[in-house]
């Protein structure tokens, strides 16, 4: 049970795209929580759309649901502003991976109409995405002995580590009823990303960059404003050149 000691506000963020300090929010979900005897009771709610001012990509709306048409007679988001800022100016925060995204997606839309993010200064964040990783530990060692319910005794021996995986993946696969060939399964492990060390993604008709100081940018952005960049990764990085000519194109 989750013991309040102020106001906590659950909160997610749909926008434009995945870079948090260039997307434009396009519908904020909230719900706000206050202290209530040994628990907490629901204060407020705000379900709204936003215009965002800009194109919406097709992939958004295929992922959201909203399209140009469903926003278009929304209200831009300075004029919501008055209303969430009340509900965050004494509250903490929680939401799914809003440490990386939904935070500074709204840190960044509060200043880009020039305010601050209101909150404590001791303001705690809970992201169950965080959570999970601690809770669930991703170690050989932990995977071994939930999926097969045995503790994995000598674990970074190489032979009992290389027999434990086996033993890990053949569970998995069985328990997700997952069939293929390696190959159907590395791709389904990849997802939208070009390469096994999630580098580079797909977005859209976009790539975009997930690693280094222009993360979250696309390719073509930093072609266009930081060639040095560009040309130092599109140089040094040999194994993500075959994907950037293919994005190029």
């Amino acid at each position: 049970m989750l013991h309040l000691e102020r106001p906590l506000v659950f909160f997610d963020l749909e926008a434009t795209g995945t870079d948090p300090q260039a997307a434009r929010i396009i519908q904020i979900g909230m719900q706000r929580f206050v202290p209530s005897g040994d628990g907490a009771a629901l204060d407020e709610t705000i379900d709204v759309l936003v215009d965002p001012q800009e194109e919406i990509p097709a992939a958004v709306t295929d992922l959201t649901g909203l399209s140009p048409d469903a926003v278009r007679q929304a209200p831009p988001l300075g004029a919501h502003l008055d209303r969430i800022a009340p509900l965050l100016a004494d509250a903490d925060l929680a939401g799914y991976n809003a440490l990386a995204y939904d935070i500074p997606l709204l840190q960044a839309e509060f200043e880009r109409h020039g305010r601050t993010l209101p909150g404590p200064d001791d303001r705690v964040v809970l992201d169950p995405y965080r959570l999970e990783q601690v809770l669930r530990p991703r170690t050989l060692s932990a995977l071994y002995e939930r999926y097969t319910g045995d503790a994995l005794d000598d674990a970074h021996d190489a032979l009992s580590d290389v027999e434990a995986a086996g033993r890990v993946l053949q569970r998995q696969l069985a328990d997700h009823d997952i069939d293929g060939t390696p190959a159907d399964l590395a791709q389904q492990i990849r997802g939208d990303y070009l390469d096994d060390q999630r580098r580079l993604k797909q977005d859209g008709d976009a790539v975009v960059v997930c690693f280094g100081k222009h993360d979250g940018k696309t390719l073509r952005d930093i072609q266009r404003d930081h060639p040095g960049y560009f040309d130092w990764m599109y140089e040094t990085i040999d194994d993500l050149r075959p994907h950037i000519d293919e994005a190029l194109e």
